[in-house]
């Protein structure tokens, strides 16, 4: 079997001198008990200005606690974070930010799980940059593995989002939580095909756990939020910044056994999630779409450069079975990978790839009969490729 794994996790060396050189990255020892302490003083590390993740980890690592970090003279903090940071950690305005946070957490009932914490999801720890603080809406347990991500364009076709929800729903049936990031398309899809077949599901998310994003999925955010589990690394009440998505799709793909790639157009955001499951010795998998279609361009090319090609769910269960070294309970379900229509209802479905059209444009463009146009039209309804919106214009199902 076949699978993209093109770098493997170092087995030493560390992103500083001095560092521990296994291949996994340990948290320190934290020697004040106060827990609750610790968390505080980790936030307001977070809160700092110019301190990154990486930077963060250096000055926990460095002084042994993020408390010490904060109490250490100028000159041996400026020497790690830079003077901005060091005249700022007793800015009363960033202090404020690091409490209001937590504050906001504790209030919507969302856990804080820090770095160097007891209950650090390990697999995080194997990031070159792993998040300083993590927080949590719902079921911690849902981090323990196994769990499979599955991902792909939030402008998904409904070959995509068929897919995808059977994906979803034949993982669910097995018993793997599903991990995805709660955006529109792809990812939506595969969440609801989970949680249709009664399944665990986890959201990784590029806001505050408390930021219902995008807002048209926001019952299935709280869906999640309620029985499941949501999991950012951004403070709560934070938005959802575009730069934030690639940093969350590290820990999408930190968190799951598998990357599964259900459309995805040449540049889109959930190769990054495939970049990063490289980087972590993680399996990917890609569903084949058409040649002529612009989402799928992404996942032929992961297919063509050695990823394994998913035509059913079961062989993900196989596929995660391997990886593990653990029999899973197969699933009987079946992906529904549907060829385009056929005939006149093929040429009007290219046709409607750039957005809706009313019958009459169609057959202009066609250069075809209206009589037949519509005929055409009545058929893909029924079928579930259309859907009639306002002004009777026909557009592509969902």
């Amino acid at each position: 079997m076949t699978v993209l794994r093109v770098r493997e996790v170092p087995t030493s060396g560390s992103h500083r001198a001095g560092a521990p050189a296994e291949g996994r990255r340990r948290s320190p020892e934290v020697a004040d008990p106060d827990e609750a302490a610790e968390t505080a003083a980790l936030l307001v590390l977070r809160c700092l200005p110019g301190v990154g993740d990486r930077t963060t980890i250096r000055l926990v690592e460095e002084f042994g606690s993020a408390r010490r970090a904060l109490e250490a003279p100028t000159g041996a903090f400026a020497a790690w974070a830079g003077k901005d940071a060091a005249r700022a950690r007793n800015d009363p305005a960033v202090r404020d930010r690091a409490r209001q946070a937590e504050k906001r957490a504790r209030e919507s009932g969302v856990g804080i799980v820090r770095f160097g914490g007891p209950a650090y999801p390990p697999a995080l720890l194997q990031l070159h940059d792993p998040p300083p603080v993590i927080f949590l809406r719902g079921d911690a347990s849902l981090l323990d593995p196994p769990a499979v991500a599955v991902v792909g364009s939030r402008k998904a076709t409904v070959y995509g989002r068929r897919t995808a929800e059977t994906i979803g729903g034949a993982l669910a049936r097995a018993g793997i939580p599903v991990v995805s990031g709660l955006a529109l398309g792809i990812d939506a899809a595969a969440h609801r095909g989970a949680l249709a077949a009664e399944g665990r599901v986890v959201g990784v998310l590029g806001a505050g756990v408390d930021v219902p994003h995008p807002p048209a999925n926001s019952g299935l955010f709280r869906i999640v939020g309620r029985d499941h589990l949501l999991v950012s690394e951004f403070l709560p009440g934070e938005r959802p910044y575009p730069h934030h998505f690639p940093r969350r799709n590290r820990i999408l793909a930190a968190l799951s056994s598998a990357v599964v790639v259900v459309e995805a157009a040449r540049r889109s955001g959930a190769l990054i999630t495939v970049d990063h499951a490289m980087d972590l010795g993680r399996d990917v998998l890609a569903v084949p779409g058409r040649v002529d279609s612009r989402t799928s361009r992404g996942t032929n090319r992961l297919l063509q450069d050695g990823a394994q090609v998913v035509v059913d769910p079961l062989r993900i269960v196989e596929l995660l079975s391997m990886v593990l070294g653990r029999s899973q309970e197969r699933s009987t379900a079946t992906v529904s990978v549907l060829p385009a229509p056929a005939g006149v209802g093929g040429e009007i479905w290219r046709a409607l790839e750039g957005g809706g059209l009313r019958a009459d444009a169609l057959a202009r463009e066609l250069e075809m009969d209206a009589g037949r146009v519509l005929a055409a039209l009545s058929r893909l309804e029924v079928e579930g490729w259309v859907e009639v919106g306002p002004g009777m214009t026909y557009f592509r199902r969902g």
